[in-house]
């Protein structure tokens, strides 16, 4: 699963793939959709653009990727092509909140789900910990404007990234575009792992 604003490196083995992370670097757009795959459609309905920032091609072929997760996106339409899917797609953003109470109520949600964000991690085994700080890096800072971009703040992302939950659940939390609803879910989910974690 890809997130926005997060790190994901790819290993590219296939021909597909070699030929698709290829023309996404020959068109100069260095970017491609990521879903999950999905048993029914091949692929799932939503996903996140990944832009590359470096390519490292091995002697017989392979590559090692760096990207970083762009814009969410929803499918609306599947294809094919030489081989790798395609799709055609429309691209996601959180709809704002303008009330002043609604923003105010957002701020201390967040508030609220951010600590307990921190929380859990600083209660992790330091094992586990530096496993995630090496792969993922260090957690997003704390933003102001918590509206400032499409996809929410960062630090949300990161956190999805790195709990171990269903990727069932992953998805429906990256289609939504209610930054509410998110840190709501978010919340429950540490509120599981927190429970697991005082035991």
């Amino acid at each position: 699963m890809a997130y926005p604003t997060v790190p994901c490196p790819l290993h590219v083995f296939e021909p597909r793939y070699r030929l698709m992370i290829r023309r996404s670097i020959q068109t100069g757009t260095k970017q491609f959709g990521m879903c999950v795959s999905d048993t029914q459609n091949s692929f799932a309905d939503y996903g996140c653009m990944l832009q590359i920032r470096n390519v490292h091609f091995l002697p017989d072929g392979r590559s090692v990727v760096d990207t970083v997760g762009g814009k969410r996106f929803r499918v609306l339409k599947r294809g094919m092509k030489d081989g790798y899917c395609t799709a055609d797609i429309e691209y996601l953003e959180d709809v704002k909140v303008e009330n002043e109470g609604e923003i105010k109520n957002l701020r201390e949600l967040h508030d609220l789900v951010y600590s307990q964000a921190c929380s859990w991690f600083q209660n992790l085994r330091d094992r586990f910990r530096s496993q995630i700080l090496q792969h993922f890096g260090s957690m997003p800072e704390r933003e102001e404007n918590l509206q400032a971009t499409p996809n929410g703040p960062a630090w949300c992302w990161w956190l999805l990234a790195v709990l171990p939950v269903d990727p069932r659940y992953q998805l429906s939390v990256l289609s939504m575009k209610s930054l509410k609803e998110r840190l709501t879910k978010i919340q429950h989910i540490l509120t599981y792992f927190s429970r697991d974690q005082s035991k």
